[in-house]
């Protein structure tokens, strides 16, 4: 237990280099993936379960041998890190990065109490301290989709969950191949999949990682970033409908979701956010896009000034709204795509369910837009696999493959490398 050097000693020993110390990239569970837990955090506690093990960097110099339950902080001095007893006692020098492992048989690693497995590996930014969890992409997925396909998914809906597994491995094998030298593949939140490490994992998903094991799409021969979203309201959306800026993808199409022989059923229908309505009045409208409209358009110091009026610019293939105008006291503005969900936010700073809606304004008589009505349908971006639909599609009878194939046209399933 506890510090391995007299924590008087501030230069650090010669690092050594060890294949079984070396940073992984495979490990029983499969390829690994870098999740980012954190990118400035100004500091937190590392242990684990069991017996663990805190290294200087990726050699094999050992700075706390830690026991079950014992966590040390860790603390940032400019580009560099150490960690510090309960007791106040620190290590005995600083190194960058840090890397906890476990040392027991079934242990695992902890950040501010939270479990992951595989190990964690912190490094000291200009903004505070990254936080990455290394782990075997099997493992990951059992973090990551009980907390994508939410809810408790039935033993009828068990297919959607399968399809959920295999979309989400096939965005995280996307995601490390096009890996940068920023130091991690993903990101644990919406940015990428939302990863809740060994907290979240369930009997149900766990079964659907397990069935589905080492499976991803692939066009081409090549691994897709297979996108989804919660709920498309009657039809997916071509991606460049929504992500304007980026090529087309041949398997990225508009799908509908109407439950064959049927006029006004679709598979995803179940879902509470089939339909909705949301209102804006003019002040709570005004603050929104004096918030969030620059990032998308060119606004005037000051800000935009009073609504006038809001419209719908045309509409896309999938019925969804391809530009929304904006005409206030300083100008008329433009936003575009998927662009339009992050610059209609609540108060809260909510997005907006989706770009599936119209719009009613009321005009008051001193020209001024009094309140704004959107009436909409969908949770989500729309593009790919739509996750209500998968849980309707399932019920219905299809197979995991079948729920894939509706979604993403011209993909096969395969063995990832």
């Amino acid at each position: 237990m506890g510090l391995v050097a007299a924590a008087c000693v501030r230069t650090p020993p010669p690092r050594e280099r060890s294949g079984r110390n070396a940073a992984p990239t495979r490990d029983a569970r499969g390829p690994v993936v870098r999740v980012a837990l954190a990118r400035a955090a100004a500091g937190g506690e590392v242990g684990a379960t069991g017996g663990w093990r805190l290294y200087a960097g990726e050699g094999a110099s050992v700075l706390v041998r830690g026991g079950a339950g014992e966590s040390w902080r860790v603390e940032r001095e400019g580009r560099r890190l150490r960690a510090v007893r309960r007791d106040g006692v620190p290590t005995p020098y600083y190194a960058e990065p840090l890397v906890a492992r476990s040392a027991d048989p079934g242990a695992i690693v902890t950040w501010n109490g939270r479990r992951f497995r595989g190990e964690l590996a912190l490094t000291a930014t200009d903004s505070g301290v990254l936080v990455v969890n290394r782990v075997g992409v099997e493992s990951y997925l059992r973090g990551v989709v009980p907390l994508e396909m939410t809810g408790r998914p039935s033993a009828a809906e068990q297919a959607a969950v399968e399809a959920q597994a295999v979309a989400a491995r096939s965005y995280a094998y996307a995601q490390r191949a096009r890996a940068a030298a920023r130091g991690y593949d993903l990101v644990a939140t919406v940015q990428d999949q939302v990863y809740g490490g060994a907290d979240a994992e369930r009997p149900a998903t766990d079964l659907a990682v397990e069935r589905t094991a080492g499976l991803v799409l692939t066009y081409g021969g090549r691994v897709v970033a297979a996108p989804y979203s919660s709920t498309c309201g009657g039809s997916t959306a071509e991606a460049t409908e929504v992500w304007w800026r980026r090529a087309p993808s041949p398997y990225l199409q508009r799908v509908s979701d109407r439950v064959p022989g049927t006029r006004d059923r679709y598979y995803c229908d179940a879902s509470p956010r089939f339909t909705w309505t949301q209102r804006l009045d003019g002040t709570s409208l005004a603050a929104a896009l004096d918030r969030y409209l620059s990032a998308y358009a060119s606004v005037p110091r000051g800000g935009v000034g009073a609504v006038r009026f809001v419209s719908v610019q045309g509409t896309t293939p999938s019925g969804r709204a391809a530009a929304l105008r904006i005409d206030a006291e300083r100008g008329s503005y433009e936003v575009r795509g998927d662009d339009i969900r992050r610059v209609l936010r609540t108060s809260g700073g909510d997005i907006l369910g989706s770009t599936y809606f119209t719009v009613q304004p009321v005009v008051g008589r001193d020209g001024r837009l009094q309140e704004l009505t959107l009436r909409g349908g969908g949770n989500g971006h729309g593009v790919g696999m739509c996750q209500w639909g998968a849980m309707g599609r399932a019920r219905a009878g299809q197979s995991f493959r079948e729920i894939l194939q509706a979604y993403y046209p011209g993909t096969s399933v395969a063995a990832g490398a």
